[in-house]
């Protein structure tokens, strides 16, 4: 369980001590940071409804639809049987970078000739993964807005819902298998 130390401003005048008041509560969370998804300009609801479901699945803290097609209803989404609207937020922007919070990583997904290959990336504590349109790439702005650009190392593309599924995935398992990271025990990356 991680330790949580809360330290309040001016703090240490009121009690006498340097530093100030902190709390050794421990965290009910099994793990620290977040993820957060986003589509810039989604077009297909079933995709969306899919990674809808996926950000369910991996307790993904926010999904962003940047620019969506009017077509798409997220009350009506066949493939979100369990309405994800209703336990993650659900956020509707003109631009994906309006809706990053605070110290949040912005990683684009994107196959460019000088992307980071996704075994082989070690995911952010606050992250957010920004996925491209399902018949179009990231735009050039939004590349270079990111911190980081990875790509999945597939022979074909995979479609918007399955690079999605696999990216949190991705994520989940690195997370919580530290041994899995790189630079750790991982014999794919210590030679």
């Amino acid at each position: 369980m991680a330790l949580i130390l809360f330290h309040m401003a001016g703090a240490e005048k009121k009690s006498g001590r340097k530093g100030g008041r902190t709390s050794e509560r421990e965290s009910g969370r099994s793990e620290r940071g977040y993820a957060i998804v986003a589509l810039d300009g989604p077009t297909d609801p079933i995709n969306v409804g899919h990674t809808l479901r996926a950000a369910m699945c991996f307790d993904t803290r926010l999904v962003v639809l940047a620019n969506p097609d009017p077509a798409i209803k997220l009350r009506r989404l066949s493939t979100d049987p369990g309405r994800t609207w209703r336990h993650t937020p659900v956020m509707s922007v003109e631009n994906v970078f309006e809706s990053l919070p605070y110290n949040c990583t912005p990683v684009a997904i994107e196959l460019t000739d000088d992307a980071e290959d996704l075994v082989d990336f070690q995911h952010p504590e606050r992250a957010c993964y920004i996925f491209g349109p399902e018949n179009g790439s990231l735009s050039e702005e939004a590349l270079k807005r990111c911190d980081h650009v990875l790509k999945i190392p597939v022979s074909l593309p995979l479609n918007l819902a399955a690079t999605v599924n696999v990216v949190l995935y991705d994520r989940m398992l690195k997370m919580r298998r530290p041994e899995l990271r790189p630079g750790g025990n991982n014999p794919r990356t210590t030679r």
